[in-house]
């Protein structure tokens, strides 16, 4: 049984970390079904003109935090091709926000070109990445072929991704600066859908500033959209 040592992991996080290399090794004993997987990636979308789709980098062979790498030349796409959905946080319960016009691999990077769907809601998380305030995408897929690793300095136990099916790419709040997001809301960035979810208070240099002065609250109003926007 691997265990996650990861000492930055939450308990949240370690217990679900355990519960996937659980999943993994039944997978690959034959015992259950491929797990699927859920990574964010900080994109640097292109910025081309409004009438214009972005285009994220989904993924790439960065080692992330939890010591995990996702080999560009194992994605299978067939099957996301033939429903190429750009969800709200995996959120599959809702309308798609979009839809991917293009998906395929340069080099060590999985890109997407990303159409945006004409809805309010969509055209707000549109805005937002435009705009940059909103940075990141995830990737959901199907673990199909891996590998544990360890680094032998500082303890991390990951898992190398060398073959997985795309199911689909969410656009997703964090790790987006919640500050940065708030002082956006504050200075009258027209995202009605989004404002509800914010309070705000003038300072004394004229500035508006996060009323709580906690920034988690923000990070735990973006997570709670999913019911808010409906």
């Amino acid at each position: 049984m691997t265990t996650l040592t990861n000492a930055a992991a939450t308990d949240r996080e370690r217990w679900e970390r355990e519960r996937l290399f659980e999943s993994l090794e039944a997978y690959r004993r034959g015992i259950a079904d491929a797990p699927t997987v859920h990574k964010y990636f900080v994109s640097t979308a292109s910025l081309p003109n409004e009438d214009r789709p972005l285009t994220f980098v989904a993924s790439d062979e960065t080692e992330d935090r939890l010591g995990d790498v996702v080999r560009a030349d194992g994605w299978e796409l067939d099957t996301y091709r033939h429903n190429p959905v750009f969800l709200w946080a995996h959120d599959v319960s809702r309308t798609p926000i979009g839809r991917s016009s293009w998906v395929g691999v340069e080099g060590t990077r999985l890109l997407a070109t990303v159409e945006f769907a004409p809805t309010a809601f969509a055209r707000e998380v549109e805005l937002l990445y435009r705009q940059r305030f909103l940075r990141a995408v995830s990737v959901g897929f199907r673990a199909k072929a891996f590998s544990f690793r360890r680094d032998p300095v500082r303890g991390v136990e990951g898992v190398e991704y060398s073959k997985q099916e795309l199911l689909e790419i969410s656009a997703v709040p964090v790790p987006a600066n919640p500050r940065a997001l708030a002082r956006a809301l504050a200075s009258g960035l027209e995202v009605p859908r989004l404002r509800p979810l914010f309070t705000f208070e003038e300072k004394g240099d004229g500035t508006a500033g996060i009323a709580s002065g906690d920034a988690d609250q923000i990070v735990g109003a973006l997570r709670a959209l999913r019911t808010a926007i409906g």
